[in-house]
């Protein structure tokens, strides 16, 4: 059971990689916030999974919910294309 827990990490720590390529490379600058907050998504499944579901719930509060929020208003702002 140990070594399927640790592997399902391992894919969600290897999925967090290719979305933080994908914030890195992308245009939109909406899909790159989306894409960020998924992210801290998977970094909480990451944290309860390693049993600290504190931790996990902080990073869903902080990290995705209020974060998020503060650069969706931002994004009002500025625009959403980079140029």
């Amino acid at each position: 059971m140990i070594e399927m827990i640790e592997l399902v990490i391992d894919l969600l720590l290897a999925f967090c990689v290719v979305l933080t390529a994908a914030i890195v490379y992308t245009k939109d600058l909406l899909l790159a916030i989306v894409l960020a907050g998924a992210e801290g998504v998977l970094v909480a499944t990451v944290f309860y999974l390693l049993l600290a579901p504190d931790i996990a719930l902080v990073q869903v509060a902080a990290g995705v919910g209020i974060s998020t929020a503060f650069f969706i208003v931002g994004l009002r702002k500025i625009g959403r294309r980079e140029e």
